[in-house]
Order: C-alpha cells, then structure tokens, then sequence
C-alpha cells in the first residue's frame, strides 16, 4: 500500500507539472511523514548520502570536456573525415551524419550535444543537397542517441555509480552495440536514399581520407586514452574525466579556439547541467529508499516470475515497459527512477548484470526520441527548421530499426559482453 500510494502521489505531482526531482522528493517526503515511524532527518541523510560518490565526481568532468571539444573546431574535422570515408555510399550526407555521430560519441556522451553540433552543421547542408527536411530531423535525432551509448557515456557512469559495477567495463560494454545500432540506420538509409533524396559524394581519394583522419585524429584517440586508462587500471573513471577536461583544454589552446571567456561560459554550462543531475539524482535517492524499504523489487521479481520463468520474455516485458515509461519521462530521470528496481531482476533470471545495464540504457534512451515527449527529436526540430508534426510519420521507421537493433542486442549478449572479455578480462 505504501509504495502504491508513493507512486501516485508521484504521477499526480508530474500531472500537475512538477519537474521529475521534485516529484520524486516530494512524494517520498510526503509518505514519510505521514509513515510517522521515520525520523524526517533521513530526508537529507539520504538526498546527500546518495551525492557522496567518487564516480559521480566523472560526470561534470565528461560533460566540461565534450564541450570544450565541441568549440575546438573538431566537430568540423569529424564531419569532414566521415564524409571522405563514407559520402560517396548511398545516402551521401545521411551516412555521414550517422558516422559523424558515431564519432562524436567518443568526445560528448551526451545524446543533446550530438544533435547540437552535429545537427547544426549537418541540416543546413543536407536540405541544400535536396534531403526532404523532416527526414533529414529524424536521421539526426535517431543517430544522436548513439552519444550515450558509445562512451564515453554520462548514463553509463550513472548506472555504474548507482550499481556499483564497473564504469570501465560499461564503457566497453557500449561499443559494439552503438556501432549495431548506427550499421541498421546507415543499412535503413541506403535502402531508403532515394525516396528521401538523398545523393551521393564523389569518393575521395586515399589522400584525401588521410587528410581528414589527421584532422579528426584528436578526438578519435580521445576515447582510446580513457577506456584504455581505465581498464589498465591506471586511473579511475572520475581521473579519465580529469584527462579528458586537461586533454580538451590543450587542444582548444592549439586550435585558437578557446580563450578565457569561452572556457568560464562552458565551466558554467557544466555545473548547471551537473547540478539537474544530481538534484534529480538526490530525490530519485528518497524515492528508491522508501521502494527498498517495502521490498518493492524483490516484490516486483517475484511478480514476474509468477508470471514467466523465461528469463527471455521477461526481458522482453521489461523492454516494453521501459519504451513506454521513456515516452512520458526524461531520459536520466527514468534511468535513476528504474535502475533500483529492476538491477536486482538481473540476479533473479540469471541475466549478465552488464549486459542488462545496456538494455535498460538503451531502452530508456529510446524515449528521448519518442512522442511526446522526444526531447531529442524536438532540439532537432528547431536545428532544422522543421514542424514537430511533419516529423511523426517519417520517424516510425527509424523507430522501428533502433528497436530491431536493440532486440539483437538484449537476445545476443555476446554484442554487448566480447569486448568486455576480450579488453577487459570480465568474467574470466
């Protein structure tokens, strides 16, 4: 009765329009008080006990240096190496923009400053190249969700944190299924270029290609330097962040284009987005006590179970209620809202903890381009010009690809746990 009575307080605060930290808070603080058994000084034992974690330290690092690399000028040099290696394919610019989000993975972890910067400089010129608008929107927000999967990766360092697994081995957990996921849309592109007008590069030269690579050659090593730091185990994830910030910083100095003023605006820009983070990240905190507290999640397995002993369609039924619950709730506010409810269904279906880590990301970050909320899908809509409306319909597609890459990923573990065990030694 508790937790049904914390869960609809918190559906009716989010009805009324609070924002999702607060809803979380709220509703917990209200059932402990009217619990009476509960000192209230828990609240903030518990909001703060919850921020008092060394990984946590990571994100403003990872989100201070993708934005650094971004004024850097290098978001042009990775949209001009993807270009030379793959504009001549069918689908010419579309295939670019899904590499170049690839690419830009490595440097963002964020699926908002992908579609900012790639979306930016890609739109304008695939509209001019005779790409139908709305289609061009839709392959710009569907790559951008490639950002938090392929890491560096702020959900993946939330997850880690929240879990206690390894932020390292996540990250390299990541890569094969973001590149699954970017081979089925740039596969989906080439069928479709020409219904979406799509035309074709002239295939550049080895010289050319070199060129390019060089130009790019800073923010493709980047990634390289903090999984490989990690898992060698020469710094932590939080120290990586610190490699990438002194990394990003360096390079921005070389290029001109960072002074002073941009690196304070950008320090300022991260601690905001740090600070939504983790104040969702406190009240999520209070939510998930009370949760714990009733023995929700071993409540909630039990029901599963009763329902299915299949460990396959119990992943399956997770996934659904994770696309549903990503329509109507923001991306790191879903990931914190399920992630202690459902990590312990792992252990009760014997699934990998890792490989389910991945499926829950990626399953909750479908959301971010899902109506209505589809916060990605509407950045990217105001980028390109475009009416929310005309986008509906040509985006169905792309949705239905993405979930066909997922199901791959959640009934093929070995996408997701090779490099772990091959790079990283997991489970041997």
């Amino acid at each position: 009765m508790t937790v049904l009575m914390l869960f609809v307080l918190f559906t009716l605060l989010l009805v009324l329009g609070v924002p999702v930290a607060f809803s979380m808070g709220l509703s917990a603080a209200v059932i402990l008080i009217l619990d009476g058994g509960v000192p209230l000084l828990v609240l903030p034992q518990r909001f703060f006990s919850s921020l008092d974690s060394f990984p946590l330290m990571a994100i403003p690092l990872f989100i201070l240096a993708g934005n650094l690399m971004n004024v850097s000028g290098i978001t042009n040099a990775i949209v001009r190496c993807a270009s030379s290696l793959v504009g001549h394919v069918r689908g010419g610019l579309g295939q670019v923009n899904i590499l170049t989000s690839v690419m830009f993975s490595g440097i963002s972890g964020s699926a908002a400053a992908d579609v900012a910067a790639v979306g930016s400089m890609l739109l304008p010129a695939m509209k001019k190249e005779g790409y139908k608008p709305e289609h061009a929107v839709v392959i710009t927000a569907s790559s951008a969700i490639l950002g938090p999967i392929i890491p560096p990766s702020l959900l993946m360092v939330l997850y880690g944190a929240m879990t206690g697994l390894s932020i390292g081995t996540l990250f390299l957990a990541g890569i094969l299924p973001g590149l699954t996921i970017a081979a089925f849309l740039m596969l989906w592109v080439w069928w479709n270029a020409d219904r979406i007008g799509g035309l074709r590069h002239p295939r550049a030269g080895a010289a050319e290609i070199g060129r390019s690579f060089l130009r790019a050659l800073p923010a493709l090593v980047l990634p390289v330097l903090i999984i490989g730091g990690i898992q060698s185990g020469i710094f932590t994830a939080t120290e990586a962040g610190i490699l990438a910030v002194v990394y990003a910083l360096v390079f921005g100095a070389v290029t001109g284009q960072l002074d002073l003023r941009n690196s304070i605006r950008l320090t300022r820009d991260a601690a905001i987005s740090t600070s939504a983070i983790l104040i969702i990240l406190g009240g999520a905190a209070l939510f998930a006590w009370i949760i714990a507290r009733e023995g929700f999640p071993a409540q909630l397995a039990q029901a599963l179970q009763g329902l299915t002993e299949n460990r396959h369609l119990a992943l399956m039924l997770i996934i659904a209620a994770l696309l549903v619950l990503g329509m109507f709730v923001e991306t790191i506010s879903a990931l914190i809202l399920v992630t202690p409810m459902l990590a312990p269904i792992a252990a009760v279906y014997g699934l990998d903890p890792i490989h389910f880590a991945v499926v829950v990301v990626i399953s909750v970050l479908l959301g971010s381009i899902t109506p209505p909320v589809a916060i990605i899908l509407i950045l990217a809509c105001r980028i390109g010009e475009v009416p929310y409306a005309a986008t509906l319909r040509p985006f169905m597609p792309y949705f239905a690809i993405i979930v066909a890459g997922l199901l791959v990923i959640a009934f093929v573990p070995s996408v997701t746990l090779f490099l772990p065990r091959e790079l990283g030694g997991y489970g041997q």
